[in-house]
């Protein structure tokens, strides 16, 4: 039975509870303006979400272009140190807008994370703010791109990589300065690049926006040769590319903002990805990862041309036939598999053992080593070549591309060379001081490089004389006959690999530089940063 006692103290906590209500519900009216956010779906879910400052914060979600996939990725980049706070901070809203389900965050074919804010949310958010709040809003993120475009640069000087700008720019800038959005997006040289970026489109939905007499021209004009399009022909981009430019009278100009001599492609590969390799002619590109699945990129379209539904295991290793006609991959716990490269069916019996780490050679030669055998294995044929394996358990080979000598390392400093063709030891190096994560070799076979978490040391060979050390993370590099790639951080340097003088710095202003790779025909550089962006590298324009 309740005391008089009890329900005294159950009324004077209501009755505290209600002045807290009140005290807070003035407050909230005094600071945002408004009572609430609605009763409906939409306004249920915000109140559930906001707390009052977090509420005061979000009105900036609404400079967020809705109704269109934004990388996550790149709203981190766009919304970096905005408002004296991390972007954590707002990646965290958006999380939980996510699971309210006011956001949508899903995947996209390419395996990275697009973020859509719907019109309905961004109508709510909106009127709580005034038209000047809002146009400063938008040029204070448009100070992040400035900084991007460097002191005293254009807006043509954003970074190739500057994905979030190249498409969103013309959004902000209608909406803090509309005069200069309605300039720009007709600029020649800014329609060539957004062209030759492979964003017609996005282009398109610019000049839309803009609404004006010369961006309704421009858009008729690629209207009309978007309406041309076979929808069963094969995507040819780049085709495309040239067809526009050619339609908007800006043929003559093309060559005036080509992307910087030595790119070839950018590929956005999903953040997990473990392992890439290119094929054998470089027009495509296969990628595995801890999404599970396995991607084909095609270079010219810089798209997904197929994703193939892996095995359970996480995709460590991948590899492609010389003759590119299949994709080997490998996963934790099991033996290599093989999946056609133009159908996606596996092949089946593909029965080569615990391979990993692959080389190339001349011809068909290609070689991997069987963990569990300590033979060679060549995956396309199926030949094995019996060796005596090193103390422990072999993580890398450098092939010579001549096919002259094959090095092999393990994590416990141990380094042999062996005859490719016969598998017969050559001879052994001296014990590397630490686990071999890397090596490479020259094309004649008269060097070799040994990467480990400290360093790189390159050595001539047979005698393993030391020509120089590296003091840099040797654990990601590649190698031509004339330099080495090594990944710094933010860039990649290019050094001299006869002296390890520095040639050259590929500045890529991006995520931590995680791998340096060399296509099979040796003619690009691949380099991947921690958010899985792939950029392909002439090789003969890397060094000027």
């Amino acid at each position: 039975m309740r005391t008089p006692w009890g329900i005294w103290g159950d009324w004077r906590w209501r009755r505290f509870e209600e002045r807290v209500r009140a005290r807070e519900a003035a407050e909230w009216l005094r600071e945002t303006g408004h009572e609430d956010w609605g009763d409906d779906r939409i306004g249920t879910a915000l109140t559930t979400v906001f707390n009052l400052r977090e509420s005061l914060d979000a009105r900036r979600l609404s400079a967020l272009r809705p109704g269109v996939g934004l990388g996550v990725a790149e709203v981190k980049e766009a919304w970096a140190g905005m408002d004296g706070g991390p972007y954590a901070f707002t990646l965290n809203l958006l999380e939980r807008l996510r699971d309210v389900r006011l956001v949508t965050v899903a995947p996209a074919a390419d395996g990275r994370m697009r973020l859509t804010v719907p019109e309905g949310l961004r109508d709510r958010l909106r009127p709580h703010w005034t038209a000047d709040e809002e146009a400063e809003w938008h040029e204070r993120l448009l100070d992040n791109a400035r900084v991007l475009a460097q002191p005293g640069g254009t807006w043509l000087d954003l970074p190739v990589l500057a994905d979030y700008w190249w498409r969103n720019l013309i959004w902000h800038l209608w909406h803090s300065a509309p005069e200069k959005a309605a300039a720009l997006v007709v600029y020649p040289s800014w329609q060539i690049a957004r062209i030759q970026r492979l964003e017609v489109r996005g282009l398109l939905a610019d000049l839309v926006l803009v609404d004006s007499p010369e961006s309704r021209a421009a858009a008729s004009v690629i209207d009309e040769v978007l309406s041309r399009l076979d929808p069963a022909a094969p995507d040819d981009p780049r085709g495309l590319a040239d067809e526009l430019s050619q339609a908007l009278g800006l043929a003559e100009q093309v060559v005036v903002a080509q992307r910087p001599p030595a790119h070839h492609a950018v590929l956005r590969l999903p953040v997990r990805t473990q392992d890439f390799a290119m094929s054998p002619d470089s027009t495509w590109l296969v990628a595995v990862g801890r999404d599970k699945h396995i991607r084909i990129y095609d270079v010219a379209a810089q798209a997904v041309r197929q994703v193939i539904a892996a095995p359970p295991e996480v995709g460590y290793n991948c590899a492609v036939a010389p003759d590119g006609s299949f994709i080997m991959t490998k996963s934790a716990g099991e033996d290599a598999r093989a999946w056609d490269a133009a159908t996606g069916e596996e092949r089946i019996p593909f029965e080569v053992g615990d391979l990993a780490d692959s080389v190339y050679g001349p011809g068909d030669m290609w070689l991997s080593y069987d963990a569990a055998t300590g033979d060679l294995v060549n995956p396309l044929t199926g030949e094995r070549l019996p060796t005596k394996p090193l103390g422990g358990q072999v993580g890398r080979l450098a092939l010579a591309a001549d096919g002259s000598v094959l090095a092999m390392g393990n994590a416990r400093g141990q380094i042999g060379l062996w005859d490719p063709r016969t598998g017969r030891r050559a001879a052994k190096l001296p014990d590397h001081p630490y686990a071999v994560d890397r090596l490479g070799m020259a094309p004649d076979g008269s060097w070799i490089a040994i990467g480990d978490l400290y360093g790189i040391r390159v050595l001539d060979l047979p005698g393993g004389d030391e020509r120089f050390t590296v003091k840099q993370r040797g654990t990601d590099f590649a190698t031509t006959e004339d330099w080495l790639a090594v990944p710094d951080r933010e860039r990649v340097q290019i050094r001299s690999t006869r002296s390890g003088e520095l040639l050259n710095t590929l500045e890529l202003r991006t995520e931590n530089i995680q791998e340096c790779h060399l296509s099979p025909d040796r003619k690009y550089l691949l380099t991947m940063d921690r958010e899985g962006t792939l950029i392909m590298w002439d090789a003969a324009a890397v060094v000027p």
